[in-house]
């Protein structure tokens, strides 16, 4: 039916562009084909597990009776039977959605079998292990109550040399302090007098001064009173009187000043002294006191100190013992442990469960899929995926290719009339497939042209293209 429906078309168009009068001379109609966009998802190589026949049994090669006619180790095939079919024809389907899984029974006793192995050999060594992870633990608990008797030692042993430094420097302070506090009961029998003379003097000075002051006031006055034609020698006497006065006067103030400053210095040293005093007397106290109380102190962590050490080579022959256990228990391990092996085999037999599934290269629908019970090769097709396609196939006489151009607008006849463009014009005509030629055209050749169009369309169905031209050229009638 497709193709009775897509010839009649093409050759409708053929022979309207031939006898030139039908569509208008800017605009070419034709029919096309829209080209499949397929993928197609491989049968895998499995990595199929071998089974051993003789499994079981005492196969002896001097013993002919005894041979298998089967050969010991046979090999399931390298075609492989599909066991499931997760999607139908016609589906919508994500790329990595599963398609199709092919029997594993064999691959899955496989890894059965590879983790069982494992298993045995592990636990081959498990009770060693157990043992040895006991020892581990008593010796961490050793080792903790090591580490801390070493800290307590240190801690005593600084402890220790802390307390003879601070008994050196108590009984160092402790004669400093006396010395200091002897200059200072010295110093408190000595300044009071000298305050008291100091105090005596500024009394004496702060008398004398308005005294001193008056006489200036009265020399001043009296030179300001000497009439002008007084004679030189009175008013020189008179300046010299005044500069004298004013002399003494601001020395009796600088007296004043000294004293002053001395009586507030010497009271100020009488408080501190006073104040240092107390203070020597209450360190004098604390340090008679502290001092038999450093040196018992130092008594006390000797004695620590010595119970300390008898613990520590206590815990030393302890650890001894462990170590002597364990180097036992490793040697043994050795031998335990070459028949555990590792875990290459099950990851193996994993890696090969896993290629038994087929899953989608990409999204798309189901066109093509294979049948459960299905046996086949590998690399063979099992699945194949459309995706809406965006590309038409026309065929256009050479006379209607000469007037298109790449880039031309066209417009499909599908749906909703999705537009599209002259993507591609091959340079010279060919013969068209079958599919688009009649009886009597199919010996014409024509141009093949590619539209790109905007909308996906089904792949492989029939859909008819006005194009729009980019020049014009009539045919003569």
């Amino acid at each position: 039916m497709l193709t009775r429906f897509v010839l009649p078309a093409a050759a409708t168009a053929l022979a309207l562009t031939l006898t030139g009068c039908a569509a208008p001379s800017t605009t070419i109609t034709s029919t096309g084909r829209v080209k499949t966009d397929v993928v197609t998802a491989q049968a895998p190589t499995l990595a199929v597990p071998r089974v051993n026949l003789n499994a079981g049994f005492t196969v002896t090669a001097t013993t002919p009776a005894n041979l298998s006619a089967v050969p010991a180790l046979l090999g399931l095939g390298s075609a492989q039977r599909v066991s499931a079919v997760e999607v139908t024809i016609g589906d919508q389907v994500k790329a990595g959605d599963v398609l199709v899984r092919f029997d594993d029974a064999a691959l899955a006793a496989n890894v059965t079998a590879a983790k069982a192995d494992l298993a045995v050999a592990k636990a081959q060594v498990g009770v060693i292990d157990s043992a040895i992870d006991t020892l581990a633990d008593k010796k961490a608990d050793l080792k903790k109550n090591r580490t801390k008797v070493t800290d307590g030692i240190a801690q005593a042993t600084k402890a220790r040399k802390e307390l003879v430094s601070n008994l050196a420097k108590a009984k160092k302070a402790r004669v400093t302090v006396n010395t200091n506090l002897a200059k200072v009961n010295k110093a408190l029998k000595e300044l009071p007098p000298k305050l008291a003379q100091i105090e005596k003097n500024l009394a004496g000075m702060k008398a004398q001064r308005p005294v001193v002051a008056q006489q200036l006031d009265d020399a001043k006055a009296a030179l300001a009173a000497l009439p002008a034609d007084a004679p030189p020698e009175q008013v020189a006497a008179l300046q010299s009187a005044v500069q004298k006065l004013t002399a003494a006067l601001a020395g009796i103030d600088a007296g004043i000043a000294q004293l002053t400053a001395a009586q507030k210095q010497l009271t100020q040293g009488i408080a501190q002294a006073k104040a240092g005093q107390k203070k020597l007397k209450a360190a004098q106290k604390q340090l008679n006191e502290g001092i038999p109380k450093l040196t018992k102190g130092i008594a006390t962590i000797d004695d620590k100190l010595v119970e300390a050490r008898d613990g520590l080579k206590k815990i030393d022959k302890g650890l001894k013992k462990l170590d002597d256990a364990k180097a036992d228990l490793t040697r043994g391990r050795k031998l335990a442990v070459i028949a555990a092996g590792n875990d290459v085999p099950v990851q193996q037999a994993r890696t090969a469960r896993a290629q038994a599934v087929v899953t989608a290269p990409r999204d798309g629908t189901v066109t093509s899929i294979a049948h459960v019970g299905d046996v086949v090769a590998p690399g063979a097709t099992v699945a194949e995926l459309s995706s809406p396609a965006h590309v038409v196939e026309l065929w256009l006489a050479p006379a209607q290719a000469d007037r298109v151009c790449v880039g031309d607008a066209a417009s499909i006849a599908w749906g909703e009339s999705p537009t599209g463009t002259i993507s591609r014009i091959l340079p010279e005509a060919q013969y068209p497939p079958t599919y688009h030629t009649t009886d009597e055209v199919h010996l014409t050749r024509a141009v093949p042209v590619e539209v790109t169009v905007s909308a996906g369309l089904p792949p492989g169905v029939p859909v008819d293209v006005q194009l729009t031209a980019c020049r014009t050229n009539e045919v003569k009638k």
